[in-house]
């Protein structure tokens, strides 16, 4: 195998909160023989775990179509990613408006 163009990993969740969920980024040329001729090929993919699963999606190159359909599946990734995260701290600000609001007056006891 040749060397790493890119290898990223990480823990995902803070110290302290459920170990084991991580991301791995990771992408490496791969140089092979194939019917007598030097073939150049990229390998990449990127895992993403919680703590009982994984799942791993694929941008292997083989071709100019392959890398075109790699890096529109990338871009687009990084699209929903970065929407999701605008809509997650919006969610968050509106849950912490909606705790810290004044709490209603207790009802009556019945007697």
């Amino acid at each position: 195998m040749a060397s790493r163009t890119f290898y990223r990993r990480r823990f995902l969740n803070r110290r302290g909160h459920h170990g084991g969920a991580f991301v791995l980024a990771d992408i490496h040329p791969e140089k092979y023989l194939s019917d007598g001729r030097e073939v150049h090929d990229i390998s990449a993919f990127i895992a993403i775990a919680d703590c009982s699963r994984v799942a791993t999606i694929d941008f292997d190159v083989h071709t100019a179509a392959d890398a075109r359909n790699a890096l529109h599946k990338a871009h687009l990734l990084l699209r929903v990613i970065t929407d999701f995260v605008d809509a997650l701290e919006q969610a968050a600000i509106d849950r912490e408006e909606t705790h810290s609001s004044p709490a209603a007056p207790p009802a009556k006891a019945r007697r």
